[in-house]
């Protein structure tokens, strides 16, 4: 996303810290305002219940240790429970020490469930339990004993307490809107800060951007300079540096492309003379053993094609141009084929052909496409086997040309088989794997296209599909 520059990440990621700093800051106010709340009703909650229970133990005090029933307390108690829930304004529970209610006031609550007729706590015993702080939806209940003679329990008292713990005292809703207020004028000034300093490192930014904009590979290019030593001053010292390197890198990259290019021409030349120098040294074999004049004569011209076509690539490199230029026309594929494949004739390569089939190629440029795929496959086969390739020109189905070259050779690995076309790759000891490389680069310009895949039984077919010509295609 272009509009995310690094101005607007760095204002985006400074207002992020404020919002979470301001969120983070609101949230533990609003936790110990809670907390301080509820310490306050707690507090409370102790201060009145020691009230009820001395207010209780003051009226109680002449009947404690008479070993009263529950019915015998609630006559001793009379309607002096009322008063005392009046009194301290909460209600009151009062148990006997077997845990039965004896009396309990319903002046500010009306919900029974806070005081059950037994409290279970007591029932199997009568023994001191201590003070017990519980709580039950909004109420905190507080259950206190008064004890007697020997520490025995008279009476159980339990006090129920409503609490609301989203309540804020007044005093803390004050702070907190002074809070907000800070707050409103801190995100202002942070927002203002965040902008200069987004805009400051930015801006800095943005000059060596357009200085690097400026740079060439060929071309001065100008350093820069930084009065401070910082983080930016870090970055235009490597950008100085890299200019110096790069102006190093451009001299000995134009020598390296010279070098290369020489290079390269030199291995399509050396390629391109051996491709023809293989079929002659075959045609001066078996013209030793011919005896036929006219066959001789016939061996005779395809050699002197060929060392015309040597003459040609000579004549180009001294000219320092590229390899000889396509001369399209249009030829029965499969006359040329047979023709070339005609010369390894004793060497276990046979040619199948059904028919003429006429395309717009390069006759001399195909004549040595044959040729490097008959070779390669020849190379494929490994020693003490016997040589069985197939080359075969026929129709495909939607009536294109289609020529096969199929071996019984080792196959090619699976590794291997994505490079299979590219430049100077070779899986061979020798040669400069430019060969492969050239035929296809040859049928693509003939507007065909070529592929190989490898067979069940060992070996590898390449197929070569091509347009037919207008004429063939009139038939």
């Amino acid at each position: 996303m272009s509009f995310l520059t690094l101005r607007v990440r760095t204002f985006l990621f400074m207002m992020m810290i404020l919002v979470v700093a301001f969120v983070l800051t609101g949230m533990f106010s609003l936790y110990h305002f809670r907390a301080e709340n509820k310490d306050y009703h707690k507090e409370r909650l102790e201060r009145k219940e020691q009230a009820i229970l001395s207010h209780i133990d003051y009226f109680t005090g002449s009947e404690q240790g008479k070993g009263y029933t529950p019915w015998q307390w609630k006559g001793a108690l009379g309607g002096k429970l009322a008063e005392i829930s009046s009194i301290h304004k909460l209600d009151v529970g009062i148990y006997h020490s077997s845990g039965l209610l004896i009396a309990a006031s319903s002046l500010y609550s009306d919900e029974s469930a806070l005081f059950p007729r037994l409290l279970t706590r007591y029932a199997e015993s009568s023994e001191a339990k201590g003070r017990l702080l519980s709580r039950e939806d909004d109420f905190l209940i507080a259950t206190s004993e008064i004890l007697g003679y020997n520490n025995q329990v008279e009476l159980v008292v339990r006090v129920p307490y409503r609490i609301d713990d989203t309540a804020i005292p007044d005093e803390d809703v004050e702070f907190l809107e002074q809070l907000v207020l800070l707050y409103v004028v801190l995100f202002l000034f942070g927002t203002a800060f965040a902008f200069v300093l987004s805009d400051y490192i930015s801006r800095n930014m943005r000059l060596v951007i357009d200085q690097l904009k400026k740079v060439r590979i060929n071309g001065s290019n100008e350093k820069l300079t930084w009065k401070r030593n910082d983080e930016i001053g870090e970055l235009i010292q490597e950008y100085n540096v890299m200019v110096e390197k790069l102006e190093r890198t451009a001299v000995e990259l134009a020598q390296s492309e010279r070098e290369s290019a020489w290079k390269e021409m030199a291995q399509q030349v050396a390629h391109e003379i051996k491709n023809p120098l293989t079929p002659m040294k075959l045609t001066l074999q078996m013209m030793e053993r011919e005896q036929d004049k006219a066959e001789l004569q016939e061996m005779a011209s395809h050699l002197l094609e060929e060392v015309e076509s040597l003459t040609h690539i000579a004549e180009a490199f001294s000219r320092f141009a590229q390899m000889p230029g396509l001369v399209l026309e249009e030829a029965d594929v499969a006359y040329l084929t047979n023709r070339a494949v005609g010369l390894y004739a004793d060497r276990g390569v046979s040619c199948m052909v059904s028919g003429p089939v006429h395309v717009r190629v390069d006759t001399e440029q195909w004549s040595r496409i044959v040729h490097n795929l008959v070779k390669n496959a020849l190379q494929s086969i490994p020693q003490g086997t016997d040589p069985e390739v197939v080359v075969s020109v026929s129709k495909d189905a939607e009536g294109r040309a289609l020529v096969r070259v199929r071996d019984n050779g080792a196959g090619i690995p699976e590794a291997m088989k994505k490079r299979i076309f590219e430049p100077n790759f070779t899986t061979k000891s020798s040669g400069m794997g430019l060969g492969l490389a050239l035929v296809k680069n040859l049928i693509e310009n003939f507007g065909g296209t070529i592929g190989f895949e490898s067979l069940p039984g060992g070996g590898t077919e390449f197929k070569m599909v091509l347009p037919v010509s207008n004429q063939e295609t009139q038939k």
